[in-house]
């Protein structure tokens, strides 16, 4: 076994027998194959999901197999581990092909060359496998052993050091999940005095020091709470397991750190619903019950909800599974949410009242995994949401490659609640930002003229929103170059707006709001259909309240409580 391995070896809890139960339930069934078709699949059609599906399948596998050995080290799971790693090792290659066959990234060396391409995942894999090799490899064929140790060196140590891979650059996930995983397969696979360790480590710390880069002291990120969740989790494995083998501490006494993880915390609106801006797939994040623990106890951050065993994720990653088994505490206290929450690197704002929170952001339409969104907003109470922000599409080759990506739902600005100028969405760029200021409580100020293109004809854009205990008012007054202009605006809706009769221009959202259009805009609803993060169908309706003005213009609308 590796020095300072996860004491996890006849655990008894939720999430231990929910493991066997699985492993027992799956040592009969035949792996999930990956076929040539679905691997061209990507480069063909952009197609994704039907190798990935199967992708993860054997993930999940190799994941519960190798917790379910750490549990029970017995000779019928250490005889499924060894037929796992002989699996994934067989693979052509560790990655993903939308990664593998992206058109701006470093690709593909040499022809053919696919094992030694280092993405999320390929490295995510040569950690697991390099883990459970670490810990089981004196009860292993030594066949085995000596063959899974050279994949390791081929797929992950070797190209590691002999390329200047571009995540490690990167303010964002990927440099925190390829680098810490990178390191912990080295923590695991190297001795403590090995040199190549050494060297190693050092070049992780580039991409680790670059992911810290990517947050501000408020310790908030554009990504979102499951992007959060994926990159910190895996800085925190990496930084926990060379603190335990080493003593080395420096990646958890960084002044950073504590900050970001009180990220979930702060972008909570109701016990369970976070704030769903940019690339967040689901409202309710399902965030790893060990790492939760670990922000909890180790770096004070307050809990908002009580925390019960998450299991192995959707794309099995064991890293994630193993750190459940060994932090998670169900006992850990919780604490209330305050009133206002203002993250001035990001520019959001937070309000929340007993029976509703409002979220609006400023920001810029030049963030990872971004979306055309300076000014958007949502609306939700416990129960639903009433203006609603659509979080991540389906992830497929044109989600990632622009100009498309801004012709899709979800990132494009017509996804988001924000004015269509002019006939004009908001552009995607570097000097897109807009500015956020707070003067009192409930009232949020934001100016994003510079989110939208010159055909805009803007001067100048602001948005007002403020928060009573029953209504929000929305104000936007806007400045052209020009004297004949209009502005729309448009509202993301998760249920169709129905006028009230008897009432003209106000329109019932939801059960329990109604929204007042004070200058009685030409009004149209669309019903759209897209496709969720999981590729499920799923239909929302757009609002649009258009308004002429002369060289300049100012909407007011309100959205007021029924109850």
């Amino acid at each position: 076994m590796i020095e300072h391995t996860l004491a996890v070896t006849g655990m008894h809890n939720a999430l231990a027998e929910t493991i066997r139960q699985q492993a027992a339930q799956q040592h009969a069934t035949p792996w999930p194959t990956l076929s040539l078709s679905d691997f061209i699949a990507f480069n063909r059609t952009g197609d994704r999901a039907a190798y990935e599906k199967n992708y993860f399948d054997r993930r999940k596998r190799l994941a519960i197999t190798g917790a379910a050995w750490l549990l029970d080290p017995g000779t019928e799971n250490l005889t499924d581990l060894a037929t796992a790693l002989w699996q994934i090792c067989q693979e052509p290659t560790w990655a993903l092909p939308a990664h593998l066959f992206k058109s701006n990234n470093q690709g593909i060396k040499d022809a053919g060359a696919l094992a030694p391409f280092l993405d999320l995942f390929s490295t995510e894999t040569g950690q697991t496998v390099a883990y459970l090799l670490a810990a089981a490899q004196d009860q292993l064929p030594p066949e085995l052993v000596d063959f899974v140790q050279y994949e390791l060196h081929r797929r992950i140590f070797t190209p590691f050091m002999m390329n200047d891979w571009h995540w490690l650059y990167l303010h964002n996930n990927w440099a925190a999940v390829c680098a810490g995983s990178v390191g912990m397969a080295a923590l695991s696979f190297y001795a403590p005095e090995d040199s190549q360790l050494r060297r190693i480590l050092a070049k992780v710390d580039i991409g680790l020091q670059n992911f810290l880069v990517g947050f501000g002291p408020d310790g908030a990120t554009e990504e979102g709470v499951d992007y959060w969740a994926y990159g910190f989790g895996y800085y925190l494995y990496f930084a926990d397991q060379l603190a335990r083998q080493t003593g080395d501490q420096r990646y958890l006494t960084d002044p950073r750190v504590a900050a970001i993880a009180r990220f979930p915390y702060n972008i909570t609106l109701f016990p369970g619903q976070y704030v769903k801006f940019g690339d967040t797939p689901l409202r309710s994040a399902n965030i790893p019950s060990g790492l939760m623990s670990y922000c909890v106890q180790r770096l004070q951050a307050p809990l908002v909800t009580p925390l019960h065993y998450t299991g192995v994720d959707k794309n099995g990653r064991f890293a994630v599974l193993l750190h459940n088994l060994a932090w998670t505490d169900e006992s850990l206290p919780v604490q209330p949410l305050p009133a206002e929450t203002v993250l001035p690197d990001v520019a959001w704002h937070l309000t929340r009242r007993s029976g509703w929170a409002v979220a609006i952001k400023a920001g810029s339409n030049n963030v990872s995994h971004n979306h055309n969104d300076v000014g958007s907003w949502e609306l939700i109470t416990p129960t639903e949401a009433v203006v609603t922000e659509l979080g991540s599409g389906e992830y497929t080759r044109d989600y990632f490659v622009e100009p498309a990506r801004y012709h899709i739902l979800e990132p494009r600005s017509l996804g988001h609640s924000v004015p269509l100028v002019n006939g004009q969405e908001q552009i995607a760029g570097p000097s897109t930002a807009g500015t956020l200021t707070v003067p009192a409580a409930g009232r949020s100020v934001i100016d994003f003229a510079a989110a939208y293109p010159v055909e805009a004809q803007l001067t100048r854009l602001t948005r007002t929103v403020t928060a009573d205990d029953t209504q929000i008012t929305l104000i936007d007054t806007a400045d052209f170059k020009g004297p004949s202009n209009t502005l729309t605006e448009v509202l993301i809706l998760p249920r169709k707006p129905v006028a009230v009769p008897g009432q003209p221009n106000v329109l019932q959202l939801g059960a329990q709001w109604q929204l007042i259009d004070t200058l009685g805009g030409d009004c149209t609803v669309e019903e759209l259909t897209s496709h969720d993060h999981a590729g499920q169908p799923y239909q929302i309706f757009r609002l649009r309240l258009q308004y002429h003005f002369g060289d300049s213009g100012k909407v007011t609308l309100r959205l007021r409580s029924t109850l």
